[in-house]
């Protein structure tokens, strides 16, 4: 279809016309060949007519004796009334014809069985339009009857030919083409000029709609007509009023979210799908510190592209799903701890358009939690005063009382008993309350199978005690990059704990082993008592133990794991365990090989 209205109207109009056109043509084509073939049959008809009576006058009756007469009889009437003379007897027998020679005249079919025939020997007259089986043209045949004293024996036949009606007939169709061609060539300007007085308030309505498109609301269409314009203008002035109306309303809704953003104490940044800054809210100057109003700031610029940060972004981009965690972010005057919440970002329903980043200044809870360590650390240093008071009080007991056989030895022995339990949990606060305030661990190059065997030094003489074999698959080179002095501790906690909770004449494996061209897996495994699946995620707590009873008696702190735990975090890495009651425990985690032997 056209762009353009008016095209279109024209268009519909010409066609509706020249379907019209068709259909009168149609009729009228049919109409005047109708009236032409009744015109010629009545025609032939009285010139048949007139044939019979020249015949009858003639007294023409024997085929035998006046043959050349019939046939001369044939060419006369031919000549007059320049049609085909056809003479037949009563049986059909062709006696002459003016278009065929004498001599072929014996050799023409019966002509008894022509509808024009029956017809005459009917009703006493006969026609048709058909092809002729003699000459192989159309013609129209009209038959009469032959009496003789009362009695018919024969008929006479015209027979006039189509090509006159057939060019009758081209003629009109031709000035029917003709003046179609004329009637529509006037139509199309009628309808160009129609279309044009049709369209004109329909144009009047669409510039004044683009003018409302651009701004104007205070534009209005007129409604002065009656018919379906008029109504669409009155449609249209309402959905403009409805328009002012929702844009008000959303002028009020924005400006209540632009007041909530603005007092918000959470920094707000919205960004589109290409990362770039679509909106910020004020507080995001005060938890990053500084002054400008830019939205184009380098500042806001360098938050986005931490590394940390943007991973959460691109992620929350790709699958649309919620990320937060905490970033160190440093400023002019030292660093601050933001906690940030990344959330999809939809401009349109179901559509997702950017991502929504939330960042609130944790510094301070972070103070708080620093202090909260360093309360746990002066209530351990506080713990070696009953610490020392036991001890001297042990002394004062050998030094006093050690006349008194019945409880020098037992006193003396539940008393040091307590003070090394002390002294070892005082020793486990320290160290968890080290790791806990994010100290960071010296990184070097060192080898798994001096820390291993150092530690293995210190325990074997207990395992020994409990008859119980250490096993160890090592590698020739073990050389990661840690903390030696964290997975020292490590490897005791891990170890001591396999063979405090594995029974006599047990085993207990160490193994390490590449995983990949950049970790080593060291695995510690014993055949004991194994935990419970329940209880995999909290024997990492603090104090936690699954019986504390026998933790207790086997002189456990409770912070053994809590300490493995932060120094394997340290590193980047998670500690893994596998384990289930009667069947022993596996305790797992990775180390980064060293650099040099990664790019081997």
């Amino acid at each position: 279809m056209f762009r353009k209205y008016k095209w279109n109207f024209v268009a519909v109009v010409l066609f509706a016309s020249t379907i019209g056109f068709l259909i009168f043509d149609i009729v009228l084509f049919f109409s005047i060949r109708h009236y032409l073939f009744r015109q010629t049959f009545h025609e032939m008809q009285m010139k048949t007519q007139l044939a019979v009576e020249l015949f009858e006058q003639r007294n023409l009756y024997s085929a035998t004796d006046n043959f050349s007469a019939m046939m001369e009889f044939t060419y006369q009437i031919q000549e007059i009334l320049d049609s085909r003379v056809t003479l037949i007897d009563s049986s059909g027998r062709v006696i002459a014809d003016s278009d065929v020679r004498p001599d072929e005249v014996s050799e023409m079919d019966n002509h008894i069985n022509r509808p024009e025939v029956k017809g005459a020997t009917r009703r006493g007259w006969g026609q048709s339009y058909r092809r002729s089986d003699t000459v192989n043209l159309k013609l129209f045949y009209t038959a009469y009857p032959i009496h003789y004293r009362g009695k018919m024996i024969g008929f006479l036949r015209l027979a006039y030919y189509a090509e006159n009606f057939n060019e009758s007939m081209n003629t009109i169709i031709t000035l029917i083409i003709a003046a179609n061609l004329v009637g529509l060539i006037l139509l199309f300007w009628v309808a160009l000029l129609s279309g044009t007085v049709v369209t004109f308030p329909i144009l009047r309505i669409v510039r004044t709609a683009k003018r409302i498109s651009a701004g104007d609301l205070e534009r209005t269409f007129q409604e002065h007509r009656k018919d379906e314009v008029g109504t669409l203008a009155r449609i249209l002035n309402q959905l403009t009023d409805r328009l002012k109306l929702q844009i008000t309303q959303i002028s009020g809704e924005r400006a209540k979210l632009e007041h909530i953003f603005t007092n918000l104490d959470i920094g707000i940044i919205a960004i589109d799908d290409e990362k770039n800054i679509i909106h910020i809210n004020p507080e995001i100057y005060q938890i990053l510190g500084f002054h400008t109003n830019n939205i184009n700031s380098d500042e806001i610029r360098k938050i986005l592209e931490t590394k940390q940060l943007i991973t959460s972004i691109d992620e929350t981009l790709k699958t649309g799903n919620k990320k937060s965690d905490e970033l160190i972010y440093p400023t002019y005057f030292g660093k601050k701890y933001l906690r940030y919440i990344v959330t999809p970002f939809y401009l349109v329903e179901q559509s997702k358009s950017g991502a929504l980043i939330q960042l609130q200044n944790i510094t301070e809870l972070k103070t708080l939690e620093a202090i909260r360590r360093d309360f746990v650390a002066n209530a351990s240093h506080e713990l070696k005063t009953p610490l020392t008071a036991i001890i001297g009080y042990a002394e004062t007991l050998l030094e006093g009382a050690i006349d008194l056989p019945n409880a020098r030895l037992k006193f003396i022995r539940k008393i040091r008993e307590q003070g090394q339990r002390l002294e070892f949990l005082v020793s486990d606060l320290l160290k968890l309350s080290e790791l806990e305030r994010e100290q960071p661990l010296v990184m070097n190059e060192i080898s798994l199978n001096t820390i291993l065997e150092e530690a293995l030094e210190e325990l074997r003489e207990k395992a020994k005690q409990k008859n119980i074999e250490i096993t160890t698959e090592l590698p020739t080179d073990s050389s990661v990059k840690a903390d030696a002095e964290g997975i020292r501790t490590v490897f005791n906690n891990l170890i001591d704990n396999a063979i405090k909770y594995t029974p006599a004449n047990g085993t207990v494996s160490i193994c390490v082993k590449p995983v990949h061209k950049t970790r080593l897996r060291i695995m510690i495994s014993d055949n004991g008592i194994g935990i419970d699946k329940k209880y995999h995620d909290r024997i990492f707590q603090r104090f936690y133990r699954v019986d504390k009873a026998r933790s207790r008696a086997m002189g456990g702190t409770g912070l053994g794991l809590a300490i493995v735990k932060h120094i394997i975090e340290g590193h980047g890495k998670n500690i893994h365990i596998k384990s289930k009651p009667g069947e022993g425990s596996t305790f797992w985690f990775d180390l980064d090989v060293s650099k040099m032997k990664a790019d081997m």
